[in-house]
């Protein structure tokens, strides 16, 4: 007889690791290069912000803003497919207590895999732009003038001398990554940075989505991915705030920052939690897993933004989390149910299996059989063989469909 003793919780890893093995995967490559080469066909200004550069330390995923862009739509489209889970990541593992905020964080992106792929392709695209460049002391970078005065951030007529700038960086990086065709791009970018030491400064790229070009793009990007003008207005703050919302909670939980952006929800006539847990996944995407870090050597991914701006929320409104946990169970528990039924193990089905009468010694009955499933209780012993088979074969359906949920951590 085949036992069923419930489903076993997956094995974690680190973010590291994680970000590696989707690297590794051709389907998701192969999506994310497809969205990323249909927006391109039809969207000269963003095929345009693919070849805006970028440095260490920050953004060390590959030399341009494409390997950044195409790096957030891998994991958004694991996340998508069930083959990346967030409690699954060991640095989110041990974030004790926020077990099931980082659940609703999965399951909010499932819900609006639209809405964060626009986010990818265009949260950026004003860096081509607004590209501006410094150099370390004394590096060949600082003795080729690769150092935008500070004023041609504010004024028109330093637009031309960033651009100048900028044509003068590709063909600089271009020659220098043709003399090695066989270096991948991220070596390519460190070997070139610490040739140069040039770093790549983007000021006000948020803010230029409220700009009528930018403020194009985005509506004609969300369009084609068939989300309303609601969603595109709401991107549009998401996207104006994003760097915000990373310096705030970048270095430490900042409970003061909440207020500001629950006051633009509030203003904008948003639902604040929902725009929020928005914010959250904007976050995770652009900072965690789309950003490489690098220092004394090594290649690193930080999930200490997410977290901060969890342990944040919390210290803002204690009681918000109370009434969150209170939600989650009841829709946990209705959830479950749901699956019961369809697993036939709802208390109609269970009757017939057991050939008991509705009745006080049946709900005793049926609550142990749940326990069982659940693996809260061991299975009676005094059942017999062909019921106890028949509901294990049951359960494996039930285990399937929660498993399907990502709901297998408790």
């Amino acid at each position: 007889m085949r036992r069923t003793s419930g489903p076993k919780p997956r094995e974690s890893e680190y973010l590291d690791a994680a970000i590696e093995r989707l690297e590794h995967d051709a389907a998701l490559i192969a999506r994310a290069d497809a969205e990323i080469a249909a927006v391109s066909s039809q969207e000269p200004l963003f095929a345009q912000s693919l070849r805006a550069p970028q440095s260490p330390p920050h953004h060390c995923e590959g030399p341009f803003v494409e390997h950044h862009v195409r790096r957030i739509l891998v994991v958004l489209y694991a996340i998508a497919a069930g083959k990346l889970h967030l409690r699954d990541i060991e640095e989110f593992k041990r974030l004790k207590g926020y077990e099931e905020e980082i659940q609703e964080l999965e399951e909010r992106i499932k819900e609006n895999i639209a809405l964060f792929e626009c986010f990818a392709l265009v949260h950026d695209a004003a860096k081509w732009a607004t590209l501006s460049f410094t150099s370390l002391e004394r590096s060949r970078g600082r003795q080729m003038g690769f150092d935008t005065e500070a004023m041609a951030h504010w004024h028109d007529i330093g637009a031309s001398e960033r651009a100048k700038m900028r044509s003068r960086y590709l063909e600089l990086y271009d020659a220098f990554a043709s003399d090695r065709p066989q270096e991948p791009d991220r070596a390519l970018q460190q070997e070139f940075f610490l040739l140069y030491g040039i770093q790549c400064h983007y000021p006000g790229h948020d803010r230029m989505i409220h700009a009528p070009l930018y403020h194009g793009l985005l509506h004609r990007v969300c369009e084609a991915h068939r989300l309303t003008d609601r969603d595109a207005a709401l991107l549009e703050d998401m996207i104006g705030s994003h760097m915000d919302v990373n310096l705030a909670f970048a270095p430490k939980p900042n409970p003061a920052a909440i207020d500001r952006f629950v006051n633009l929800a509030e203003t904008r006539g948003y639902d604040s939690d929902d725009f929020l847990d928005l914010l959250q996944g904007c976050v995770l995407l652009d900072m965690t897993f789309g950003s490489a870090r690098r220092s004394e050597g090594m290649m690193w991914h930080d999930h200490t933004p997410v977290a901060n701006f969890l342990r944040a929320e919390h210290d803002y409104a204690p009681w918000k989390r109370q009434e969150k946990a209170a939600r989650r169970a009841e829709e946990k528990k209705r959830e479950r149910n749901r699956h019961f039924r369809e697993a036939g193990l709802d208390g109609v089905a269970l009757m017939e299996v057991l050939r008991m009468e509705a009745g006080p010694r049946f709900g005793k009955a049926l609550a142990i059989v749940h326990a069982a499933v659940l693996g809260e209780a061991p299975w009676p012993a005094s059942m017999p063989a062909d019921m106890r088979e028949e509901i294990e074969k049951r359960a494996g359906k039930f285990y399937e469909l929660t498993f399907e949920k990502g709901d297998d951590s408790d």
